[in-house]
């Protein structure tokens, strides 16, 4: 203890006063006590800035090219009259269930395709508000728990969404 060079400490110890560091050495210090903190946070903030623009426009452009290719690929045009034949007229016996805009039909394409076709009641109030936000959510929504839509056939009769058919019938039955 008292052989160690090292220590240092208050005369009461009995051992050598500590040398307090001089003016010089502080001022050492002082750009790497402030100057890096500062470069090291607008650097961070810099980088974080950058991440959130391009996540912004690169999922816009993303999404905006979902969209186009879903209107220009994957929708199959399909006439009232081929969803009259799929269905036989919407004959009762392809019911699936009825909701609060419309009634769901099960049908067959002529190329073997089983479908569900959704009739909207035009005579409701709200329908078409419903039938134009159903349409826009589902053409850009994709999950692998929400049915695909197939087509869309509207006219001044009829508004139809033509949708995958779920053998499995509705989660509503499932769960209940």
């Amino acid at each position: 203890f008292t052989k160690n060079e090292a220590l240092c400490g208050k005369p009461v110890f009995q051992v050598p006063p500590c040398k307090s560091p001089g003016r010089n050495s502080k001022s050492k210090h002082f750009p790497f006590k402030y100057v890096l903190p500062a470069v090291a946070l607008v650097a961070i903030f810099v980088s974080l800035l950058y991440m959130v623009l391009k996540k912004k426009h690169g999922n816009h452009a993303q999404s905006q090219n979902s969209v186009n290719l879903l209107n220009t690929v994957e929708h199959k045009m399909i006439s009232y009259q081929e969803l009259c034949r799929a269905t036989n007229n919407f004959c009762e016996s392809n019911l699936l269930g009825v909701g609060g805009f419309g009634s769901v039909y099960k049908g067959i394409l002529s190329d073997g395709m089983i479908i569900a076709v959704k009739i909207l009641n035009l005579q409701l109030e709200g329908a078409f508000k419903s039938f134009d936000a159903e349409c826009q959510v589902l053409r850009t929504v994709r999950h692998r728990n929400l049915v695909k839509v197939i087509s869309t056939c509207s006219n001044l009769e009829l508004r139809a969404l033509v949708l995958q058919y779920m053998s499995n019938g509705s989660l509503e039955k499932l769960l209940y």
